[in-house]
């Protein structure tokens, strides 16, 4: 008898490891993973609005709430990736979206051991031009200088 219930055992627990593995692969991929991928596809397309921006932002948000939801967890990879993101979409001439991510860094990270970032971000605003004004709102006009 022993001999027909010791290879059921381990059949059993291959079959229940199985099991849990095909679970696991159904999983989306970790967040930081989702928002780096985001990123790329928003950066690759060189556009300044639309359907990648907008996704990459929902994947940085996604991001930021799992770990923000982790007690204790540094959160520096997420700023440094928003830091990253203003200086890459700068460079693309995308001001907006380098304004967004430069403003999220220093509203989400008052922290102390981030002041650094933050003054990077604040120096890195202050060399974007202006925003532009909002769609039907008041256009500055600047009075004409005499020769």
């Amino acid at each position: 008898m022993s001999g027909t219930k010791a290879p059921v055992l381990p059949a059993a627990v291959a079959a229940a490891c199985l099991s849990v593995l095909a679970g696991c692969a159904q999983l989306s991929q970790a967040p930081d993973s989702d928002y780096r991928q985001a990123l790329e596809k928003a950066l690759t397309a060189g556009q300044c609005d639309g359907d990648a921006v907008r996704d990459m932002w929902s994947a940085y948000g996604r991001w930021y709430a799992v770990a923000s939801s982790i007690a204790g967890h540094p959160k520096t990879d997420e700023a440094v990736a928003l830091l990253r993101q203003g200086d890459q979409f700068r460079i693309l001439n995308c001001t907006e979206v380098a304004r967004a991510s430069y403003r999220t860094l220093i509203h989400h990270f008052p922290e102390d051991g981030y002041a650094a970032m933050r003054e990077a971000a604040r120096n890195s605003l202050r060399t974007l031009p202006p925003p532009l004004p909002a769609p039907g709102g008041p256009t500055q006009i600047r009075p004409v200088r005499e020769i």
